[in-house]
């Protein structure tokens, strides 16, 4: 069983990706070894390597996992009255209550996909997939389908994963000396900043 046939909406699989993203959020990919992934899952290593034959394999069901809730999140924000407010609502849960082994994980997929073209493709996939549905939560919040507003939404888009993944990366290295009352000042200053990305309109942006 690979990674391309492995069943990641499973709560089986899903189960062992969270465990095994735990293990990879501390130790690294080229520190945790299949042994370590498999027990953290409690099962044999013989039994684990059924499932995923290679951490690269894992890699790859962790990021089709993301690129399936990421669907799910922008099928909420399509689909809501009021896709401003939640856009907004989504986006400070996320800022609000993310975890720090995120952040360590997301670095360890970049690495990763330098060395990896499958899954450098799956990372490029899921970055144009983000911000083409940023686009189209701008383009209905703000009802411009212009070429021009369309344009200055993906320099929105870019700016809304650039503000999220700098939270989530600034999170994870100055967590030793981030507080409680320092991380949730970082957490409004990064919410009012993209609060103004999505709200201003093509006009005022332009001014």
């Amino acid at each position: 069983m690979d990674s391309p046939t492995v069943d990641i909406a499973s709560q089986r699989v899903s189960d062992i990706l969270d465990k095994v993203k735990s293990v990879f959020a501390l130790n690294g990919f080229d520190g945790a070894s299949m042994q370590d992934l498999a027990q953290a899952t409690q099962m044999s290593v013989g039994n684990f390597y059924r499932y995923f034959p290679s951490k690269d394999a894992i890699i790859t069901a962790l990021v089709r996992r993301d690129l399936m809730e990421i669907e799910a999140v922008f099928d909420t924000v399509r689909t809501a009255s009021d896709p401003g407010a939640m856009f907004m609502h989504l986006l400070a849960q996320r800022i609000e209550n993310m975890p720090c082994e995120d952040a360590a994980l997301w670095s360890e997929v970049q690495a990763a996909s330098h060395r990896s073209p499958d899954i450098a493709t799956l990372v490029r996939g899921m970055d144009e997939t983000v911000r083409s549905n940023i686009v189209d939560a701008l383009v209905r919040i703000h009802g411009d389908d212009s070429s021009r507003a369309r344009a200055e939404f993906e320099t929105r888009a870019h700016l809304v994963m650039l503000v999220v993944h700098g939270f989530a990366q600034r999170k994870f290295c100055a967590r030793e000396a981030m507080t409680p009352e320092k991380s949730a000042a970082l957490a409004e200053l990064a919410l009012a900043t993209l609060r103004q990305t999505l709200f201003a309109s093509p006009a005022q942006a332009t001014e």
